[in-house]
């Protein structure tokens, strides 16, 4: 890389900031060059709030602003976009016309008509583009993708996540002016987030594909918060129960909860193959798979089948999906992005495809169809 890289932002919310906190450090190696921030809110442009955030930061050479016009009218490379899904306005089609490259932070949006309108601007204009699935970067998620393509056949994917509904973050989109939650709890509230396996369940499921290869179909079902129980605004639902099949007849079953008063979390990964299995836990990956002669004189121990793919934390993938982008800008290298804007909209497909079965009582959603179909053109388009 020779010229660094010019980058404005959009967004300086709880996932802003931490895009910038790559990107400051990007801009410390002399790779990235900050051109612009740009938020809907002037204090979150305060640079005493970003310096809470992003240690060191000077706003020097940066300009501030709440007018994406502004940002448009500077001369710069790319732009991330990391607003609230529900929360978009054109802005990515007019910076794709633009010819800027674009970071979209997931999820792209909570209405596919809205997200095909970005696919065709970004084709178009031919720009670089990729949708913010940082987990594609973590190395535990890396080992189980190469165990799997050494010649397993994989046959299941399993993830239960129960997450406590009071740890949701307090965000810095000030949503209760544009009715939205008082509170700024954004992600609990079902019109900002389109519910769960959507705003949360969409990086599980995007992560699969990365091991398994696109998704056909969806069904599910959901248990709905009663009224009465509907605190803050916090109105998503309690349980979620997903399965997806994925090309070549693999399934990924999908379990979440969010409940009031448990202050508990509870987290199980398993990816299962013909002869064998993988635990994907916080701190590693263990495999679980007799590789000796079938069937063995006596039944092998666990420490005899377990094998260590991936010890300790994953790294910093949020600062790893960041440099391979700017690298893939500088160097003109398409390939080097691993979830390109088009790839991204299969996992977008599907997790909305995901409420779209549980509003028809369980019915299987076909992919494709919920795209393409007229019977599904209520599902795309988004409100007025």
């Amino acid at each position: 890389m020779n010229e660094p890289v010019r980058v404005a932002l959009m967004g300086l919310g709880q996932r802003g900031l931490q895009h910038l906190k790559s990107l400051w450090a990007l801009q410390e190696q002399g790779v990235v060059q900050l051109t612009v921030l740009a938020d809907a809110f002037a204090a979150n442009l305060d640079p005493g709030k970003i310096r809470n955030y992003v240690d060191g930061f000077r706003p020097e050479g940066i300009l501030h602003t709440t007018s994406f016009d502004e940002l448009l009218g500077r001369e710069q490379d790319a732009l991330y976009v990391c607003i609230p899904p529900n929360f978009h306005s054109g802005e990515v089609v007019r910076a794709a016309q633009a010819g800027l490259h674009l970071f979209v932070e997931k999820p792209m949006s909570l209405y596919l008509d809205e997200a095909l309108e970005m696919e065709a601007a970004i084709t178009e204009a031919g720009i670089l583009c990729t949708a913010g699935f940082q987990q594609r970067f973590d190395g535990r998620h890396e080992a189980v993708r190469r165990h799997l393509r050494e010649g397993r056949r994989p046959l299941m994917a399993s993830y239960t996540y129960h997450g406590a509904l009071e740890g949701h973050n307090v965000k810095h989109h000030r949503t209760e002016l544009h009715g939205g939650p008082g509170n700024r709890v954004w992600t609990a509230n079902r019109a900002w987030s389109g519910m769960t396996v959507v705003e949360g369940g969409i990086h599980l499921l995007d992560l699969w594909r990365y091991w398994l290869g696109d998704v056909e179909w969806v069904q599910a079902h959901y248990q709905h918060r009663s009224e009465d129980d509907i605190y803050d605004e916090a109105d998503n639902p309690y349980t979620y129960s997903a399965l997806f099949g994925f090309v070549g007849g693999t399934i990924g079953t999908m379990t979440l909860s969010r409940l009031r008063t448990v202050f508990a979390d509870h987290m199980d990964h398993q990816v299962l193959w013909t002869e064998g299995r993988a635990e994907i836990c916080w701190e590693g990956v263990t495999a679980y798979e007799y590789r000796g002669a079938y069937p063995p004189a006596q039944p092998p121990t666990e420490d005899a089948v377990s094998n260590t793919l991936f010890e300790g934390r994953g790294g910093d993938d949020t600062f790893a999906i960041s440099r391979v982008f700017v690298q893939a800008i500088a160097d003109g290298r398409r390939e080097l992005i691993r979830s390109p804007f088009g790839d991204a909209m299969n996992s977008l497909a599907a997790v909305i495809g995901a409420n779209v079965s549980d509003e028809l009582g369980g019915e299987r959603v076909e992919v494709d169809r919920l795209l393409n179909d007229d019977s599904y053109a209520a599902f795309r388009r988004k409100p007025e």
